[in-house]
């Protein structure tokens, strides 16, 4: 069996792959830990990886922010694939509205609690629409490691990055308003309709989309 480590996105936990069946595979799941006082993403992510069983082949899936430190972690580690879905492999990607705040970064200002409202109030933003969505949603913010929003935002801000990782597979919504698609660079998949969480809401079709991948690969 193919191990599949999956990181998930910011804040959120291993809820978010509930809908991901893959073939002949072992899911595994990164935890997130809370990152240190100017850490980089780069090196953040590279702390991450040490859950990784780099002595067995493997493969990555990232979602979001988990998507970009799953870039990070190829460029050293060599996966046979990565998957980033809802994400951003190149900075140039993410939006203007994240880029500004490395000119004005109020968000350091700001602790756990105001993230996890903040995310609450626009989450039809990220393709969170009915009740059941949005109590998993919340209970996912509320069971991140204290301490993690505002050194993650800041991973986020401060990245760089312009080196596409060999074998990495980008699946983008075409109806994503926290990463738009128009942003995205080369997309491999793009998925019609798909929200910032599609991988909730269309898992089946992403499922069929990573299983096809692997089988050409493995």
């Amino acid at each position: 069996m193919l191990n599949v480590y999956c990181i998930p996105g910011m804040g959120v936990n291993e809820r978010l792959f509930k809908n991901l069946k893959l073939n002949n595979c072992t899911i595994r799941h990164i935890k997130w830990e809370s990152p240190l006082k100017n850490e980089s993403l780069p090196v953040y992510a590279m702390r991450l990886s040490k859950q990784i069983d780099t002595s067995q082949p493997f493969v990555l899936i990232g979602v979001s922010f988990g998507g970009m430190c799953c870039v990070e972690i190829s460029k050293k580690l060599k996966p046979i694939k990565t998957f980033i879905i809802s994400s951003s492999k190149f900075h140039t990607e993410l939006p203007l509205k994240i880029t500004l705040w490395k000119s004005l970064p109020l968000y350091r200002l700001f602790k756990d609690t105001f993230f996890k409202n903040a995310a609450m109030l626009v989450k039809n933003q990220f393709g969170i629409f009915t009740e059941e969505q949005k109590n998993s949603f919340r209970k996912m913010l509320d069971q991140a490691p204290a301490d993690y929003f505002n050194g993650a935002v800041d991973c986020i801000v401060k990245w760089k990055n312009d080196i596409r990782p060999k074998n990495l597979i980008h699946l983008h919504g075409t109806a994503d308003r926290v990463l738009p698609h128009s942003k995205v660079v080369a997309c491999d998949y793009s998925i019609k309709g798909g929200t910032h969480f599609m991988i909730i809401n269309k898992g089946e079709e992403i499922s069929g989309i990573i299983n096809k991948e692997l089988q050409a690969s493995c």
